[in-house]
């Protein structure tokens, strides 16, 4: 139809409107009158009186049956005069293409629009239709084909969205040896690229980058390594790929690795809780391959100590597994302690590494009293001069245990 045609429809439309609005107002007198005539009779109290009130109780059930009626259709003409009115404003040439649509807008595209030419853009691509924002809603209104031009210029406002993961080097390199990235971008919709370094950059509609970055995430909070013989390196590649397909994390055995005796080193990434079954199954296939046991010393200690003396503590492990020919290792606030399956090393181990930490206990007990004792010291005014005062003397007793 041409505008004509909505103008023409629009003054149909309003004068329908206007007759329901007459008729309504009409029937609406007559059951005012009915009532007070109803009243009237039933006050007289009389056998023609009783007879008139049953009669006009019946002419007010039928006025009020078309009361009903009217208001059914005059709600729909006014419904059908908004929409008219609408199509009329944003120019519609067929008032039946009109569209109303309230789109959801994520918190990027909610900061973007705040620029008022990327919303000129948007009202722009619709082909002129009405649209307002109003928080995290945009309101649309319009034609059909406005309606889906709109659809697709917001999303290829969300599409601008990217965001960057830090990850490490060796986490990365194993995620694209298996092709995590690729399966990430792929479930997600959105695009995972590493760029150079630690960083992975995730970039797409903001929802879907949002959900990919949080299942990315979940995917680096867990981290372990332990160490390989080099005669275990090839059985130990086929254990990580069966415990890989049982634990869901990532477990790789590199030859570049450190790993003690000249061999390589396992590492295990992925979530947490995942790392943490897979280390617990590697660890317990290469005790069984070296006839090794564990046993595990709860280490508080370190709680207590400073920087340098928990770094003493650590370094002095090593010395103390040499000793007994055994790894000893702190990891989780205790002390792993592995050695052959005979286990006769355990128990002079155990009283040893008691002595050590008591010795290491005493150090941050003086530490932690010399420090109150110099919080609580009164300061002293100090004297002209220190002639005749005897020199203070500094010892290094070390670690007495050795």
């Amino acid at each position: 139809r041409a505008m004509g045609g909505i103008d023409a429809l629009l003054a149909a439309a309003g004068g329908r409107s206007a007759e329901l609005d007459a008729e309504a107002a009409s029937i609406k007198e007559a059951l005012a009158a009915l009532d007070s005539e109803i009243s009237e009779k039933r006050a007289e109290k009389t056998i023609a009186a009783s007879n008139a009130v049953r009669e006009l109780l019946k002419s007010k059930e039928a006025n009020m049956k078309r009361q009903k009626l009217l208001e059914g259709a005059i709600g729909h003409v006014r419904l059908a005069l908004t929409k008219l009115e609408r199509a009329q404003q944003v120019g519609l040439d067929n008032w039946k293409d009109l569209k109303q649509e309230t789109l959801k807008l994520s918190d990027f595209a909610k900061d973007r629009l705040k620029d008022k030419d990327a919303l000129a853009g948007l009202k722009a691509a619709s082909g002129g239709g009405d649209i307002s924002v109003d928080g995290a809603k945009l309101a649309f209104t319009g034609s059909s084909k406005g309606l889906e031009q709109l659809k697709a210029a917001l999303e290829e406002l969300e599409s601008a969205y990217s965001c960057s993961v830090e990850v490490e080097a060796a986490m990365l390199r194993l995620l694209e040896t298996r092709g995590e990235l690729q399966r990430l971008a792929s479930k997600h919709g959105v695009a995972m690229t590493s760029q150079g370094g630690n960083l992975v950059e995730i970039s797409g509609a903001a929802d879907k980058a949002n959900k990919a970055e949080k299942a990315f995430r979940w995917l680096l909070t867990g981290k372990a390594e332990m160490p390989c013989p080099r005669e275990l390196v090839g059985a130990a590649k086929v254990q990580a790929k069966e415990v890989e397909m049982e634990t869901g994390a990532f477990v790789d055995v590199s030859r570049q690795g450190s790993g003690f005796g000249g061999g390589s080193l396992i590492q295990i990434r992925g979530n947490s809780e995942c790392v943490q079954e897979a280390q617990e199954q590697m660890r317990h296939w290469l005790d069984e391959k070296e006839g090794k046991v564990r046993a595990h010393v709860e280490a508080k200690i370190l709680d207590t100590l400073d920087d340098a003396k928990a770094n003493d503590f650590v370094n002095d492990l090593w010395h103390f597994g040499q000793k007994f020919g055994i790894e000893a290792t702190f990891t989780d606030g205790a002390v792993e302690l592995r050695g052959p399956s005979d286990g006769r090393w355990e128990a002079p181990a155990r009283k040893e590494l008691a002595e050590v930490m008591a010795w290491y206990r005493q150090q941050a007990a003086e530490a932690a009293a010399a420090k109150a004792k110099a919080e609580a010291k009164v300061q002293e005014p100090e004297p002209d001069d220190d002639w005749g005062a005897a020199p203070e003397a500094e010892f290094d007793l070390g670690h007495r245990w050795r």
